[in-house]
C-alpha cells in the first residue's frame, strides 16, 4: 500500500512535465492556425507556396501520387495489426494498446478539426484555392506521421531512432507530396505533426499513471544503476541521439522564416512567378522542420518515460 502511494506521488512531476509537452503542441497548434489561416500575410505566403508547388507539380506527377497512395485507411489498419505484433512479442500489452490509441485519438482529433471546429474565414483575397475550404491540419500527414509514432512506442529502443528518422522523412515527404498535388498548404501538414506530437504526450502521460511491470515493455519504470563513486554521487547523463534532429529543425526552421521574410519585405509572394517557387522551398523547409521538430519531443517523451525511477531513494 505505501509503494501505491509512494509510486502515485513520484509520478506527479512526471505528469506535469508531459502535461506541459501537450499544452506546448496544443499552443503551438494554435499560433500556426492563427498566423497562416487568419492574418493575411500568412495566407498569401501559404497561397504562393501552393502557387509554386503546382508549377512544379508535372514534373513529379506520378511519385506524388505513389507517395498518397500508401496512405489509407487499409494503410492505418496494417499499422495496428504490426502495433499488435510487435506488442505481443515483446510481451508488452499496454504498450501497444497505448500506441493504437495514439494512432486512433490522432486521427480522429485531425477530422474534428478541420471538419467541425477549426474555420478559414473570407479574407477578400485571391487564392489558388477556395478561400474558405479548410483544410487544416492534413489528413494524409497525421496518418503517416501517427503510423510512425506508434510504431516508435512499441520498438525496442535500440531500433527507435532510426524508425523514427526514417518515419519523420517519410511523413515529411507525404507533407510535401500532398502541396504538389494541391490538396494542403505547409501549414496543414505542420500542424498534423503537432496533433500527433500532443497525442504522443499524452500517452507517455498514460504509461506514467499506469506503470506498467511487463517485461520488456516502455512503460515499466526501472530502478536506476547505482551511481559511479567517480561522478561523486550523480548519475552519469545518457547521450542523446536527437542531436543532429535538432540541427534539422533549427537549420530548416531558420531558412525557412528567412525565406518568407524576404518574400514579405520584397513583396513578392502574391503571384510573383519567381516569389511562388521561393515560398514553395520555404513550405518545405517548413514541413521539414516541423517533422523533426516534432518526431524529437516524441523521442525525448519516450526517453523521460523509460529513464523515470521506480521509487524515490529510500523507498525500499
Amino acid at each position: 500500500m505505501i509503494g501505491r502511494v509512494k509510486t502515485s506521488t513520484t509520478a506527479q512531476p512526471a505528469l506535469v512535465r508531459l502535461a506541459l509537452v501537450v499544452v506546448g503542441h496544443l499552443v503551438a497548434l494554435g499560433l500556426v492556425y492563427y498566423l497562416t489561416v487568419h492574418t493575411a500575410t500568412g495566407r498569401e505566403l501559404a497561397d504562393a507556396s501552393l502557387r509554386g508547388a503546382i508549377r512544379v507539380r508535372p514534373l513529379v506527377t506520378g511519385t506524388v501520387e505513389q507517395i498518397l497512395d500508401v496512405v489509407s485507411v487499409a494503410s492505418l489498419l496494417g499499422t495496428m495489426a504490426v502495433v499488435a505484433v510487435i506488442a505481443l512479442l515483446r510481451l508488452a500489452r499496454l504498450e501497444g494498446l497505448v500506441a493504437i490509441g495514439l494512432l486512433a485519438g490522432a486521427n480522429v482529433s485531425t477530422w474534428l478539426l478541420k471538419n467541425v471546429l477549426l474555420t478559414r474565414p473570407d479574407l477578400g483575397l485571391d487564392e489558388v484555392a477556395p478561400p474558405t475550404l479548410n483544410s487544416l491540419p492534413s489528413g494524409h500527414a497525421t496518418a503517416a506521421f501517427s503510423a510512425v509514432a506508434a510504431l516508435v512506442f512499441v520498438l525496442p529502443r535500440r531500433w527507435r531512432q532510426v524508425t523514427a528518422t526514417v518515419g519523420a522523412g517519410y511523413a515529411a515527404l507525404t507533407g510535401v507530396a500532398t502541396m504538389l498535388a494541391g490538396w494542403h498548404r505547409a501549414a496543414d501538414s505542420v500542424a498534423a505533426f503537432l496533433v500527433v506530437g500532443a497525442w504522443g504526450g499524452v500517452a507517455a502521460a498514460v504509461l506514467v499513471v499506469t506503470g506498467s511491470h511487463t517485461a520488456g515493455g516502455l512503460a515499466r519504470l526501472a530502478a536506476p544503476r547505482p551511481p559511479s563513486p567517480r561522478s561523486g554521487g550523480r548519475r552519469p547523463a545518457k547521450p542523446r541521439p536527437t542531436g543532429w534532429l535538432v540541427r534539422v529543425t533549427l537549420v530548416a526552421g531558420a531558412l525557412a522564416a528567412v525565406l518568407a521574410a524576404g518574400l514579405v519585405l520584397a513583396s513578392l509572394a502574391p503571384t510573383n512567378a519567381v516569389g511562388s517557387m521561393v515560398a514553395f522551398l520555404a513550405g518545405t523547409l517548413f514541413v521539414v522542420a516541423g517533422a523533426a521538430g516534432v518526431t524529437v519531443g516524441i523521442l525525448e517523451v519516450l526517453r523521460f518515460v523509460e529513464d523515470r525511477r521506480r521509487f524515490e531513494p529510500g523507498d525500499a
